[in-house]
């Protein structure tokens, strides 16, 4: 559903609080081990990029300092940060998630959601939500809480799934960004501009770091298996396991990016 006054869309129906979790299971995509555990050289170096992209473009924009990660996961970004010299702390609802990201990298994690943590305000310089504002069911409320806890200059980052990209356009109603029932909300560019703008926010830029041939490719199997359900089934999974696919599509990716960048 659209409103009509704002322009967000929502989820309509959608599941509970209470029934949401259901719909994280332990194998969920994001719940995803430590990259060092992956048992193909390159598949490490395709993840690993993914994090130095996100931690590249928060080093342009502010110093190191302190950094709360909201629906860390599994750790692997905090990880990454905590190695690179900045203080960390993250928050992840997901008990199991938060559990390997204490257990396997030995780090500080909130097993909560942001609204619950009762941290203390004007206390942290970066405040990243990675592919998180779309899953949680108050995004509105969990700006105003963000915007509590930065420091004054602080930089909060947000990764959402592009309702002007051309991955939507050409894949339409199976578009891995909509992954419904766990997307409840979906923000143009303009009405999150301006609900930002109300929250005293001033956007510094547009990038698309989080793009990947793996996304992109899903999208793809989603399309392929619609209409070709049988064959796909043997075929789609072998897609993921051609290291040559990274580099073949990188001037996809790449023409992506920049035009995101323009917009």
């Amino acid at each position: 559903m659209e409103c009509l006054r704002c322009g967000w869309l929502r989820q309509n129906p959608r599941p509970t609080e209470q029934a949401i979790g259901y719909y994280y299971p332990a194998d969920y995509v994001n719940f995803i081990g430590a990259v060092e555990d992956e048992p193909a050289r390159w598949r490490q170096w395709d993840r690993r990029y993914e994090f130095l992209k996100r931690r590249w473009a928060i080093e342009r924009l502010h110093a190191r300092g302190r950094l709360l990660d909201v629906g860390c996961a599994t750790g692997n970004f905090m990880h990454e940060m905590q190695q690179a010299g900045w203080e960390v702390l993250g928050i992840e609802p997901n008990l199991g998630a938060a559990t390997y990201a204490r257990q396997r990298f030995g780090l500080q994690v909130e097993a909560r959601t942001l609204r619950e943590t009762g941290l203390d305000g004007d206390s942290y310089d970066v405040i990243t939500l990675w592919d998180v504002l779309e899953h949680v069911p108050t995004p509105w409320q969990d700006l105003l809480e963000a915007r509590s806890l930065l420091k004054q200059g602080g930089l909060l980052v947000l990764s959402l799934p592009n309702l002007e990209s051309l991955e939507r356009r050409w894949f339409g109603p199976v578009w891995l960004g909509w992954d419904l029932p766990r997307h409840l909300y979906f923000f143009p560019r303009p009405t999150i501009v301006a609900a930002l703008s109300d929250l005293g926010f001033r956007v510094e830029t547009f990038r698309c770091i989080a793009g990947s041939y793996h996304a992109w490719l899903l999208s793809l199997r989603f399309f392929l298996q619609d209409r070709y359900p049988r064959p796909m089934a043997r075929v789609g999974p072998a897609l993921h396991a051609q290291p040559a696919g990274p580099a073949a599509f990188a001037p996809l990716f790449w023409t992506i990016a920049r035009r995101v960048a323009r917009r």
